[in-house]
């Protein structure tokens, strides 16, 4: 994982004014719009928290149970970072540079106390964004490992502590608590080989498979120019079953699609893969990133820009 630029994308945030909605407004002039910096790995019921707290005061409706966010009438999803929310509303905007942001900002935002749209929007109370972010951070490790286990191994706490620091857009203790479940996941691997029972036999085939596929792997990565990280002088490397990745079609109900991409493909090939013929071709932002070319390997992007839950995100418009 590429600290480095992965922490850059955790430090964007993105200038917002929230107002209340017309029709919870109590008072006979509607409260001043609350201003604020949203950082793009978060959640909107999460970041946004202090503004809901402020205009809860001046709205019909007290309950926590009926929070909901619109942008230009359209409900926003709250199981989608607030980053990849923006970026629909950009493409959505004809925003095709990364030089046009700016024209849209702040990002105005409007909450609503009442009306749930729940013909649009899943069913919402305080703890169902927690709930949604831990069950896709499962589904992301299930597609990197091939098998449920490291995410079965998430404890309530590790749960709480990174959706604490997603809330907060803090990388620092997101990467504490994120690496720690990866490195409980690989202990209980070399605790697993403790109680192997393979035969000999089988040891050995396995053995020989893994040399060749570390060997193949090793000149693809030399091909790509790829140097291998090192950690007390010993080479170190990371095996991805496959890269979870989410391609958004950001038009009418941005409908989301899902599915397990190879480590080896390019970011073309993954959108041909999800869109058909000629899905390179089409408008998209990644994690606010414009016109990024089609021969990216996707692990390498994966690795920069993937979201809180794993997941990469590639907003299109079709």
């Amino acid at each position: 994982m590429n600290d480095g630029a992965q922490g850059l994308s955790w430090h964007g945030q993105i200038p917002c004014e929230i107002a209340l909605s017309a029709y919870d407004v109590v008072d006979l002039a509607a409260p001043a719009p609350v201003h604020l910096m949203l950082p793009r790995m978060s959640y909107l019921h999460a970041a946004a928290s202090s503004a809901v707290d402020a205009l809860r005061q001046s709205s019909l409706v007290a309950s926590a149970s009926s929070v909901w966010f619109s942008v230009d009438k359209t409900p926003q999803r709250f199981n989608l970072p607030v980053g990849v929310l923006f970026d629909i509303h950009q493409l959505k905007n004809g925003v095709r540079e990364n030089s046009e942001t700016i024209r849209h900002l702040p990002w105005r935002l409007t909450v609503h106390f009442s009306s749930y749209p729940a013909d649009v929007l899943l069913g919402y109370d305080q703890d169902v964004p927690r709930h949604f972010f831990s069950q896709q951070l499962k589904q992301a490790l299930f597609l990197e490992h091939g098998n449920a286990r490291v995410g079965m191994g998430i404890t309530q706490e590790n749960s709480e502590q990174m959706w604490g620091a997603v809330g907060e857009g803090d990388f620092e203790t997101y990467k504490i608590v994120n690496d720690k479940v990866v490195a409980d996941y690989e202990l209980g691997e070399m605790k697993h080989e403790e109680f192997d029972t393979r035969s000999e036999q089988q040891k050995h085939t396995d053995e020989v498979r893994a040399q060749m596929d570390a060997e193949r792997e090793a000149a693809e990565r030399k091909e790509w120019g790829e140097a291998e990280e090192t950690e007390g002088g010993n080479l170190r490397k990371r095996e991805i079953n496959s890269v979870p990745v989410r391609v958004i079609i950001g038009d009418g109900e941005q409908k989301l699609i899902q599915k397990p991409v190879a480590a080896t493909k390019t970011l073309g090939e993954v959108l041909e893969q999800f869109l058909g013929d000629g899905g390179g071709g089409t408008d998209r932002v990644i994690n606010g990133l414009f016109g990024v070319p089609d021969d990216t390997f996707i692990t390498e992007l994966w690795r920069s820009c993937q979201s809180a839950d794993h997941f990469l995100y590639v907003v299109v418009k079709a």
